[in-house]
């Protein structure tokens, strides 16, 4: 394959559709630095955290529908100094999003727990509040795959934290090992399960230093990758992205090297190619970059903030043959400022992704993507067996696009690029297909799910199967492994055709087991979620 990136220099594709919204309340705060989408208060639209660089002032902006946002009340994580990272996931399994920040002042990280109704208290006793550092990008991932979600936060002070989930709601600091010892000034990190081994894995950016890759062993413990130029090179690293923009099933990653920014295509082996960056970038200050499909087409685009006094944001659209087109015009990209971090979600869910910008220098902009009429698909993923919020699933659809039948890729991120969280549901562009053929989902649990004959333009909830298994050497007993406090029907059949409910019972605790009526000799059973 043959890649290559044209800057506007070269060429330049149509206006993307954008349109500055103002109005907003938090279009006046200068100096922000943190965006974080999440549906904090649980009635399915995306809400924003953001914060502030200098007075420490944070806030949560809820939407109140179709993309117009109020500031909430009460307190989220005030009178904090200089918050550089939030992130958003359900820490402990129980059906509303949690709110970690990361501070980048030598005192104490913050973890802000949902009381179901977007309503927050805050943690204050463990490590994971009191390890001190200085913290600047931060990222949830399920490492060891135990069913809850770890923390990693990147420190400017020399040592990263890694902080592993109890499943009681508290968390043990991790203290050895390359991933937390000696990291110098990291910046950005994310876990991203490069190989499609079912393991997240973990990369981090570094300012002066050659950023580091980290390859999970299955056991709780990771290997640092020493060879290839994505875990060799660095100079003012700090954003990143990670996408398969080529739609080969693997995860392609974008690094903001200041002078000698890189793009690094997945061979599939477990390394990478590096090929050249979108021409123009060279000479950008890019702390954060985004894969964000924005004209729903099936290929993933590139955009990238400049950190750069008076400087604009870029986009590169994806022409779905290994090259780029760099977009120009339209308001997202000829507005100035000093951009610090850009997070992604759909607003007011008519499928196609929308945009806030934050600016260290005068006030945060939002940007509604106006679409076109090319189809999409949205999915929201309820973990069972796995974690709540699905950090860390795989999903891939299958369609056909403009006569050409392919799969496309994403994975659940839990954050970790300096300063940004986009949305956690993914959004798929489908341009003019009429269905979607294929969804699967590959969940942190290690099940495979897959949906078939899926309509387009729609936002779909997908619930992880539960798990019924034999015990007692083949007596009638069972055990139900599935979400916590979820209530399932237990179903039975002598035919695989018609099912009746013959139990129902709530999983208090994650997993039960029950026995069955010996009364009919041949039966088969199935736990289904209402």
């Amino acid at each position: 394959m043959v890649l290559g990136l044209i800057g506007c220099e070269a060429a330049t594709a149509a206006p993307p559709a954008f349109t500055k919204i103002t109005g907003q309340p938090f279009n006046a705060s200068g100096g922000s630095q943190a965006i974080a989408w999440g549906d904090a208060n649980n009635d399915g639209w995306p809400d924003v955290f953001i914060t502030l660089r200098s007075s420490g002032a944070t806030t949560l902006y809820t939407n109140n529908t179709h993309g117009a946002f109020g500031k909430a009340t009460g307190s989220v994580g005030a009178n904090l100094v200089n918050p550089v990272g939030g992130t958003w996931a359900d820490f402990e399994n129980k059906g509303s999003l949690d709110l970690f920040i990361s501070n980048n002042n030598g005192g104490n990280d913050s973890l802000l727990r949902n009381n179901g109704s977007g309503v927050f208290t805050p943690v204050t006793t463990g490590s994971i509040v009191s390890s001190g550092g200085n913290g600047n990008g931060c990222a949830w991932a399920d490492y060891d795959r135990d069913g809850y979600v770890d923390l990693y936060v990147a420190n400017s002070d020399g040592t990263n934290f890694l902080f592993h989930n109890n499943g009681n709601g508290t968390f043990t600091r991790i203290t050895t090992g390359a991933m937390v010892v000696s990291t110098l000034n990291s910046q950005g990190c994310a876990w991203i399960d490069y190989d499609n081994d079912g393991y997240p894995d973990l990369f981090v950016t570094r300012w002066q230093s050659a950023n580091l890759l980290f390859h999970n062993n299955r056991n709780g413990t990771f290997t640092k990758i020493s060879t290839g130029a994505i875990a060799t090179e660095g100079g003012t690293a700090a954003g990143y992205a990670w996408g398969d923009f080529d739609n080969d099933g693997l995860l392609d990653a974008f690094v903001s090297n200041g002078p000698g920014n890189s793009l690094h295509h997945n061979n599939g082996d477990g390394t990478f190619t590096k090929v050249p960056p979108p021409t123009g970038t060279e000479s950008g200050s890019f702390l954060c970059a985004n894969w964000v499909d924005f004209d729903n087409d099936g290929w993933l685009d590139l955009f990238v903030v400049d950190f750069q006094v008076g400087a604009i944001c870029r986009m590169y659209r994806n022409n779905g043959d290994g090259t780029f087109t760099c977009a120009a015009g339209s308001d997202l990209l000829t507005e100035k400022g000093r951009w610090f971090a850009s997070a992604w979600a759909d607003i007011n869910q008519d499928g196609f992704p929308d945009v806030i910008v934050s600016n260290v220098g005068v006030g945060n902009v939002l940007f509604r993507n106006d679409g076109n009429t090319n189809h999409w698909l949205t999915v929201h993923c309820l973990g069972r067996v796995s974690n709540r919020a699905a950090i860390g699933a795989k999903m891939r659809v299958r369609a056909t696009i403009a006569g050409k039948t392919f799969w496309q890729m994403r994975e659940i991120s839990g954050g970790g690029n300096i300063g940004s969280q986009d949305q956690l549901d993914p959004m798929f562009g489908l341009g003019d297909a009429a269905t979607v053929d294929t969804l699967r989902v590959e969940w942190p649990s290690g099940l495979v799910q897959e949906l078939h004959n899926i309509a387009p333009n729609q936002i779909l909830a997908v619930k992880e199967p539960a798990r019924l298994e034999p015990m007692n050497n083949g007596q009638p007993v069972f055990k139900l492994v599935g979400g916590k406090n979820v209530s399932y029907n237990i179903e039975r059949s002598t035919d695989l055709e018609t099912w009746t409910t013959w139990l129902t019972l709530t999983n208090t605790f994650g997993q039960t087991n029950f026995t069955n009526d010996a009364s009919i000799d041949i039966q088969a059973f199935r736990a289904v979620e209402p």
